[in-house]
């Protein structure tokens, strides 16, 4: 079982900040995730929405700011005060980090809502740069986008995103079609069936965002490959209590 820090340390740190992702490697999960943007001058830039307005002080889309603009705002201190000098941190600036690392990297593409001109080919520049390609799972709601990262670099790990697997028609079929090496859903809609078509076809299942102590267990009852979660010091106690350490 891997354990996927969300958005770096998202339970003790604001989302997807440098703060979040240097508590994260300080407990030394299995991974770190993340989402990434495009901001108005091309730049991969990372936050979980498309707007400022939830987790910034700014407001309004990505996108229509450069990335100088966008280091204006406070990413910080709607989490809490001390974490006003925070700011929207680049992709680059998590591959620095994370090179310095053994840990995985599972990088969300957001692009499901706003279509963002190359960003596939941006993310896969920059992994090749930063030598983490082997390391790096890519994911996105948006299967197209995945596709087009697996056809610029046929050797990297994807995985499709999903709320609920038993909504998508001929879901084996198109995964294959894919060459997807895990499926990433909602832990709401896990069940034997589903994990076990999975592992009959040597896909893993990776399930976000499994919170809560009876959620984890849940997970880890039903043995699927990994969980990407707020609290990845609760879910490795949970999980070394299971496997009796």
């Amino acid at each position: 079982m891997k354990i996927f820090a969300h958005r770096g340390f998202s339970g003790i740190a604001p989302e997807n900040t440098m703060a979040a992702f240097e508590k994260a490697l300080a407990i030394k999960p299995d991974g770190i995730e993340t989402d990434v943007h495009l901001s108005k001058d091309g730049k991969v830039v990372i936050c979980h929405d498309e707007t400022l307005d939830r987790t910034t002080n700014g407001k309004g889309l990505i996108k229509d700011y450069t990335f100088e603009q966008l280091q204006t705002f406070d990413a910080g201190s709607k989490f809490a005060p001390e974490f006003s000098r925070e700011r929207i941190p680049t992709l680059e600036d998590l591959l620095r980090l994370i090179r310095q690392t053994d840990l995985a990297l599972n990088i969300e593409l957001k692009t499901d809502k706003i279509a963002y001109l190359q960003i596939e080919a941006k993310v896969v520049a920059l992994l090749k740069v930063y030598d983490l390609v082997e390391r790096t799972i890519i994911s996105s709601f948006n299967f197209s986008s995945i596709a087009k990262v697996k056809k610029l670099l046929p050797e990297i790990s994807i995985a499709a995103l999903m709320k609920d697997p038993h909504t998508i028609s001929d879901l084996w079929t198109r995964m294959a079609e894919l060459k997807v090496v895990a499926i990433h859903p909602d832990h709401k809609y896990l069940d034997h069936d589903l994990v076990d078509a999975a592992q009959k076809r040597g896909i893993l299942i990776n399930a976000w965002t499994p919170n809560q102590p009876e959620e984890l267990q849940r997970c880890f009852k039903l043995q699927i490959n990994g969980v990407i979660t707020n609290f990845p010091d609760i879910a490795r106690q949970l999980l070394s209590k299971s496997n009796g350490d």
